[in-house]
């Protein structure tokens, strides 16, 4: 029978370090371990997908950690950041690093629309950024995700364009973001939050028009929210866009942008907007390229690091199912099981490949389990409707591959399963922090093999270290078993599906060339 494991014991007779390492790669090892179920190793004809490397998973920094930095590195960083002022040094800063949005003497329309979308306190990121933003400084704010930087400079740029001159229209600030639906979700965030004001947006991303998006940037909205590629285009394109007039530029996830290959339009876009301006740069990661772009585009920032040694929420309950010796291909019937019985609305469910991700949903789809997918061989239109789809609760689950696994903000997300463990503790990280989000509670369960010791070992250590609940499930063989030969009955039926699902993409592929011709 499926149980839900109690935690791993305590270490608290450990007598050294040594004696502490050990442990922690022991109970790592054999997380989920509390089964006294007869693994006969029942064969299956399924395929299923085993952990394999991922374009997305880079080298472990788990060494880099505990690097420290020399002397000549501090005092060049020293020297090029702006110091950060304590948030003791007043009583204003302290009442709203303790208090709500109040603190901050924001105008009534501002505090108006915080209210309205369910901002009451500031985070630790907001608590920090929003008062050098207001001041008009470069900023530098390394959270972790979830940690509110959408809101760390959405809200002073708000404040301070709300008494912007009116006679001429102009813009005035671009916000650029890595992927569309980072951007979507920014000006989603932005426009509730400037309800009651006349500021105004425009998105710049790829899948629309680019002849709409030129009638709206002939307007000359306040705000622009763009993917860098879309930024360029228009820039260099688009005889009604010109960037003259930029007060101030944000890179949000800049750490993703230049991951995803945006080094040059970013270098590009920083020579080209005015000098004068505010820059204000947010990134989960400070890597040496993002440190690089923080050199080339930004004027004495200050250096605002939350939560910088890279954490889980306080409120994430993390779990592990381990998926024994000669039982790894039963990751999808055990995947069934907790989704009928255990988690059973609003789920994440992380893959590695897209294609495993579109077959999951397909047998997801058989056993009557409402699931949308979420990954890159999908059109614009069809991303944007399975996160609305999820979001309305249409869908209980939402198949998704590491496209999703940043900065995407869904609001009650209750659990997060990985269906293969990440390769690495960062990617891990950024996964499961789609939930307990601002204070909320949330669980991340992984399916783990042999291969995926090393990052349940980092998870497991990692999480023991901030005190947070770490458990074990087991689930029964012969559950497993069980959903495995329904899984294998369904075989026919998935194959005629995914065959007929191609046919159809040939045949359509072959229509759109004809009609070009």
């Amino acid at each position: 029978m499926g149980v839900d494991g109690a935690e791993p014991e305590d270490d608290e007779d450990e007598k050294n370090d040594e004696d502490e390492e050990e442990q922690d790669d022991s109970e790592a090892e054999n997380e989920g371990n509390a089964d006294s179920d007869d693994d006969s190793g029942a064969e299956s004809d399924e395929s299923v997908a085993s952990p394999v490397a991922h374009p997305d998973d880079v080298a472990s920094d788990e060494d880099s950690e505990s690097e420290s930095e020399n002397a000549e590195e501090i005092a060049k960083r020293k020297a090029f950041f702006a110091p950060e002022e304590p948030a003791s040094a007043d009583k204003d800063a302290d009442d709203a690093a303790n208090g709500s949005f109040q603190n901050y003497n924001l105008s009534r329309p501002i505090l108006r629309g915080l209210a309205a979308v369910g901002f009451t306190k500031p985070t630790p990121i907001q608590r920090k950024a929003i008062p050098v933003a207001l001041l008009g400084k470069d900023v530098v704010g390394g959270a972790v995700t979830g940690s509110g930087k959408t809101g760390a400079f959405i809200i002073p740029i708000l404040e301070r364009f709300l008494y912007r001159p009116r006679k001429v229209p102009t813009r005035r600030v671009a916000i650029l973001m890595p992927t569309r639906e980072l951007a979507v979700q920014c000006y989603n965030v932005a426009t509730k939050l400037a309800t009651y004001t006349d500021i105004t947006f425009c998105q710049l991303i790829g899948g629309f028009s680019l002849r709409e998006q030129e009638n709206i940037l002939k307007k000359r909205p306040d705000i622009i929210i763009a993917t860098p590629g879309r930024f360029i285009d228009h820039m260099r394109n688009s005889s009604s866009f010109t960037v003259d007039t930029l007060e101030i530029l944000v890179l949000d996830e800049a750490d993703r942008m230049l991951e995803d290959g945006f080094a040059d339009e970013l270098n590009e876009i920083l020579t080209t907007i005015p000098k004068s301006r505010q820059t204000m740069l947010f990134s989960a990661t400070m890597t040496d390229s993002v440190d690089k772009l923080i050199r080339v585009g930004l004027n004495r920032p200050v250096r605002l690091m939350v939560d910088a040694k890279k954490q889980t929420a306080g409120t994430l309950v993390q779990e592990f199912v381990r998926l024994r010796p000669g039982r790894e291909d039963k990751r999808l019937a055990s995947l069934i099981y907790l989704c009928q019985q255990v988690y059973t609305a609003r789920v994440i469910i992380f893959f590695r490949q897209k294609k495993e991700a579109h077959r999951v949903r397909v047998i997801f789809g058989l056993f009557g389990l409402k699931a949308a997918e979420l990954h890159g061989s999908m059109s614009q239109e069809q991303r944007i409707k399975s996160v609305e789809d999820f979001r309305d609760g249409k869908v209980a689950f939402l198949l998704a591959t590491d496209v999703a696994s940043r900065g995407l903000d869904i609001k009650g997300v209750e659990t997060v399963i990985n269906y293969e463990a990440p390769q690495t503790h960062e990617i891990y990280l950024h996964r499961v922090g789609r939930t307990a989000r601002a204070g909320r509670s949330g669980r991340a369960c992984t399916l783990a093999a042999d291969p995926d010791r090393k990052v349940v070992r980092a998870a497991v250590k990692s999480g023991k270290s901030q005190g947070a609940k770490i458990v074990s499930r087991v689930i029964g063989s012969e559950i497993q078993d069980k959903l495995g030969q329904e899984i294998e009955d369904l075989q026919d039926e998935i194959d005629a599906i995914l065959r007929e699902e191609k046919e159809e993409k040939e045949l359509a592929q072959v229509e759109m060339q004809t009609s070009k011709g």
